[in-house]
């Protein structure tokens, strides 16, 4: 039995590739499904992430030939912020004492 990651986990794992690797690049969601530990999710789950992802104005879905998604500026925005207190939650903590 393969693990599954939490919806939160999962949800910014999809906001980090698409802000990363996908900025400018709408994507489909057979590509969000070949993302590390994203492949471990079942293709339900990861599409109710995608639709609250997008509710809540994360991305935004265009249709081309098939449905492909885009970060938005929002999507862009959190996930710049998570990224910057994450970073410095880890600046704070103390190695030296190891």
């Amino acid at each position: 039995m393969r693990k599954r990651l939490s919806t939160e986990y999962t949800m910014l794992t999809i906001l980090e590739y698409m802000c990363i690797y996908a900025n400018d690049t709408p994507i489909s969601k057979y590509r969000i499904m070949k993302i590390e530990g994203i492949s471990t999710q079942r293709p339900d789950r990861v599409n109710r992430i995608m639709e609250l992802l997008e509710r809540s104005g994360y991305i935004a879905s265009i249709k081309t030939p098939s449905i492909c998604y885009k970060v938005t500026e929002k999507g862009l925005n959190v996930y710049n912020k998570w990224a910057k207190d994450f970073l410095e939650f880890v600046r704070r903590l103390d190695y030296k004492s190891e």
